[in-house]
C-alpha cells in the first residue's frame, strides 16, 4: 500500500509538472506563432493591395484628361466591373477616392453580369454591369437564385445535370442592370475524362424556371436581349463582416486620418474578435508628391481592407506541434516517472539493506565482544588464574574474528564505490581453478573430497577479483559438504559452474544468499564465515557485468556465472 501510494504520488507530481510546463510552452508558442502569422498576413495584404492599385491604374488608363479628371465616370465604373478589384484577394473590399476624398467606386455584394450591346448595325460588343438581386426580388427568390449559382451537382453519367446558368433580360441604367426576367437553365453532362470529370456538357435555354421583377420601363432605357450572370463574383458569404469592411474602406474620416498619419506604404491592423484582425491600407495612384505638412498628395487613392482569421492560418501548425509536443511530453514524463520510481525503490531497498546490515553487523560483533568482555573481566578479577592463557587465547581469537569482519566490510565498501576500477586482462579460468584446488588440497584430503575440472576458457577480467570469486565458491562448497563428497568445476559454453553434492539451500532464501549477512543456514551462530562473502562475489561479478546464480540440483548445489 505504501509503495503504491508513493508510486502514485511520484507519477502525479511529475506528470503535473510536465503538464504545467507544456501548457505554458504552448501558450508562449501560440503567442509567438500568432505574432509571426500576423506580420506575414500583413505583408501578404500589403502585396495584394499593390496589385489592386495596379488594376486601378489599368482601369483609369486612357480615361483621364490632362488634369487627371475622369472623362466618363460610367465608363470607368464599367471597367472596374469588367476587371473586379479584389478577385485575387478573397474577402477584401476596396474603394477608390479622388484627391479631394470623393468616392468614385467601391466593391459591393452585387452580381456581375456580362451582356451584348449593338453599337452599329451588324456590330456588337460585350459589356459588364451589376445586378442587385435584393432590390428586385423577394428574399426567398434571392436565396433560390443564389442556390442555383453555387450548386455543384455531381454528374455520374451522360445526361445528368452538372450545373446551372442564369440568363438575364433587362434594361441598362449606367453600370447597373434592371432585370426584366431571369431564366435558370440546366447544363447536362455529355463526355467524361478517365477520372470521371465532366469535360463536355450540353444545354439549351428551356425557360423552365423564370423569375420576373415586374419593372416597367418609363425612361426609355437600353434593353438587353441577352445577358448572363457570372458565377465568379459572389459576395454573399460572410455578409455581416463584408458589410463592416466595406463601410471601413468607404469611410472618408478614416481615409483622411490615415493619409495624415501614414507617410509611407504601411498598413494598420486592429483586432476585431479573438484572433481575427482587420487590415487597412491606402495605396496612392501612380506618382505621389509630399506637401509641406507631410501629407501625401495623389490624384486618386485606393483604400483596401479585409479580415484575416489568424487561427485559420495557424491551427494546422498548432495542432501538429501541440500533438507532437504532447506525445513527447507524455513520453518524457512517463520515462522520468518510471526512472524516479525505480530510484525510489532502489533507495528504499538500500535503506532496508543498510538497516539489515547494521543489525547483522551488530549481532556478529556483539558475540565476540561479549566473550572478550567476559574473559577480560575474569582476568581483571583474577578468577581462575590458572586459565589466564586460555582467556587470553580466546580474547585474541575473537579480536581476530572481529578484525576479519571489519576487513571484509571495508573491502565490500571499496568494491561498491564509484571510484573503484578493475584491471582487465586475459585470465585462464582453468589455471585459477587448479591454483585454488591446490590451495585447499590438504583440507580435501582430510575430508576425502574428490575434485574435478572440465573445460577451459580465457576471459577478459580482473584476475585477482575472479580468483576471489572462484575461491569463495570453492570454500562454500567445502563448508557445506560431508566427508567423501565431490566438487566438480565445469567451464564450457561461456559458463563457469562449480558443483558440490552437499546440502540444499532452502528455496525460500536461495535468492537472498547474495545479500550481506544472509546465509544458507538460518542459525547464524552455527555457520562459518562473516556472512558477506557471497555479497562480495555478487559485487565483483556485477562490476564485470557477468550474470550469476545458484541452483539446487537433485543431489547437490551449483554456483555459476556466465562470462563474455
Amino acid at each position: 500500500m505504501k509503495r503504491n501510494k508513493a508510486k502514485r504520488s511520484i507519477y502525479i507530481r511529475i506528470f503535473g509538472a510536465f503538464l504545467i510546463t507544456y501548457v505554458f510552452l504552448m501558450i508562449g508558442f501560440c503567442v509567438f506563432l500568432v505574432s509571426l502569422e500576423k506580420e506575414a498576413a500583413g505583408k501578404e495584404f500589403a502585396a495584394y493591395s499593390l496589385q489592386i492599385s495596379n488594376r486601378v491604374d489599368e482601369a483609369l488608363n486612357g480615361k483621364l484628361d490632362s488634369n487627371n479628371n475622369i472623362i466618363d465616370i460610367a465608363d470607368v465604373r464599367r471597367e472596374f466591373i469588367r476587371m473586379p478589384l479584389t478577385d485575387m484577394l478573397s474577402g477584401a473590399e476596396a474603394a477608390i477616392f479622388t484627391d479631394d476624398f470623393e468616392l468614385i467606386y467601391n466593391t459591393n455584394d452585387y452580381l456581375r453580369c456580362s451582356y451584348t450591346r449593338n453599337r452599329k448595325e451588324n456590330e456588337s460588343y460585350g459589356e459588364y454591369g451589376l445586378l442587385n438581386l435584393r432590390e428586385w426580388f423577394s428574399d426567398e427568390e434571392v436565396k433560390e437564385l443564389i442556390d442555383y449559382m453555387i450548386a455543384e451537382p455531381e454528374a455520374k453519367k451522360a445526361g445528368d445535370i452538372n450545373g446551372y446558368s442564369l440568363h438575364i433580360y433587362g434594361w441598362i441604367d449606367g453600370e447597373m442592370i434592371i432585370p426584366d426576367k431571369i431564366h435558370v437553365d440546366a447544363s447536362y453532362a455529355d463526355k467524361f475524362d478517365a477520372e470521371g470529370n465532366v469535360i463536355v456538357s450540353k444545354g439549351t435555354i428551356s425557360y423552365g424556371n423564370v423569375y420576373s421583377s415586374g419593372y416597367e420601363d418609363t425612361r426609355g432605357l437600353p434593353y438587353i436581349e441577352h445577358g448572363i450572370v457570372r458565377d465568379d463574383y459572389n459576395k454573399f458569404l460572410n455578409v455581416e463582416n463584408q458589410y463592416e469592411i466595406r463601410q471601413m474602406v468607404m469611410d472618408e474620416t478614416r481615409l483622411k486620418s490615415y493619409v495624415k498619419r501614414i507617410t509611407g506604404i504601411a498598413y494598420t491592423a486592429e483586432r476585431v474578435h479573438m484572433l481575427t484582425y482587420r487590415y487597412y491600407r491606402v495605396v496612392p495612384y501612380r506618382i505621389t508628391t509630399q506637401t509641406q505638412d507631410q501629407v501625401l498628395y495623389s490624384a486618386f487613392r485606393t483604400a483596401v481592407g479585409m479580415d484575416v482569421n489568424l487561427w485559420d492560418r495557424v491551427n494546422s501548425t498548432m495542432a501538429y506541434v501541440s500533438a507532437s509536443c504532447l506525445i513527447m511530453f507524455i513520453f518524457a514524463a512517463y520515462i522520468l516517472s518510471r526512472q524516479t520510481h525505480k530510484i525510489y525503490l532502489k533507495q528504499e531497498e538500500l535503506d532496508t539493506k543498510r538497516k539489515e546490515m547494521t543489525d547483522a553487523l551488530a549481532h556478529d560483533l556483539k558475540t565476540p565482544l561479549s566473550i572478550i568482555s567476559g574473559y577480560a573481566q575474569n582476568l581483571q578479577d583474577n578468577v581462575h588464574t590458572e586459565k589466564r592463557a586460555h582467556y587470553t587465547g580466546h580474547i585474541l581469537s575473537n579480536v581476530h574474528r572481529m578484525d576479519e569482519i571489519i576487513k571484509k566490510m571495508l573491502e565490500m565498501s571499496k568494491l561498491s564505490s564509484d571510484s573503484f576500477e578493475i584491471n582487465i586482462e586475459d585470465v585462464s579460468l582453468n589455471d585459477i581453478s587448479e591454483k585454488i584446488i591446490n590451495r585447499y588440497n590438504n583440507i580435501c584430503d582430510e575430508k576425502h573430497i574428490k575434485t574435478y575440472i572440465d573445460g577451459e576458457a580465457v576471459i577478459k577480467a580482473d584476475k585477482a577479483l575472479i580468483e576471489r570469486v572462484i575461491d569463495n565458491f570453492f570454500v562454500n562448497a567445502l563448508d557445506n559438504m560431508d566427508d567423501g563428497g565431490v566438487i566438480r568445476i565445469s567451464i564450457q559454453d561461456n559458463i563457469f559452474e562449480i558443483y558440490n553434492n552437499g546440502s540444499h539451500i532452502p528455496e525460500d532464501i536461495i535468492n537472498d544468499i547474495w545479500l550481506p549477512y544472509k546465509k544458507g543456514n538460518a542459525d547464524r551462530s552455527n555457520t562459518k564465515g562473516s556472512g558477506i562473502g557471497l555479497s562480495i562475489v555478487r559485487t565483483i561479478l556485477e562490476l564485470h557485468k557477468f550474470s550469476y546464480g545458484v541452483e539446487n540440483k537433485e543431489d547437490g548445489v551449483i554456483f555459476w556465472f556466465k562470462f563474455k
